[in-house]
């Protein structure tokens, strides 16, 4: 009669290794959706932005930042950050916080587009230097002794 219960054993032991498989992948993942957000909120932006709809436009871009600020402290509290988590971070941001912000400059001349393409140059590199790691030493070309 003992070998009878064994199957079961093994499927309710079985069911709970599934289990805590499954809450694993959503801790890991946890912060890689609320980017997936963010990046959903950014094209979503841009759409809005495209059609002229700017106060839409906006509210979005608010939400990505909220998103933003949460996928971070997400990864950092559960211990997921990933090479996957940051590059994927790294395209949200570059959608919400460069492309989409700069279609709510609306240019209308030469020179104000040039000005918003510089405006995304500009957070192309610092999302570059940023997720490089060199973003928090400044070097200069030169540098002074010190003094002794």
């Amino acid at each position: 009669p003992l070998g009878v219960f064994q199957p079961t054993k093994k499927l309710v032991l079985s069911e709970q290794a599934g289990r805590a498989r499954a809450l694993e992948a959503v801790r890991k993942n946890a912060a890689n959706a609320l980017s997936v957000a963010n990046l959903i909120t950014g094209l979503s932006s841009v759409l809005c932005s495209l059609n002229g709809q700017f106060y839409y436009s906006c509210w979005l871009l608010l939400v990505g930042f909220l998103l933003d600020l949460a996928d971070g402290a997400v990864a950092r509290q559960l211990n997921a950050c990933s090479a996957l988590g940051a590059k994927l971070d790294d395209f949200a941001d570059f959608t919400s916080f460069g492309l989409a912000t700069a279609l709510l400059l609306r240019t209308r001349g030469v020179l104000d587009g040039l000005l918003a393409v510089a405006y995304v140059l500009a957070v192309f590199a610092r999302l570059c230097f940023f997720s490089s790691g060199t973003a928090g030493g400044f070097s200069p070309l030169f540098s002074l002794p010190p003094h002794g």
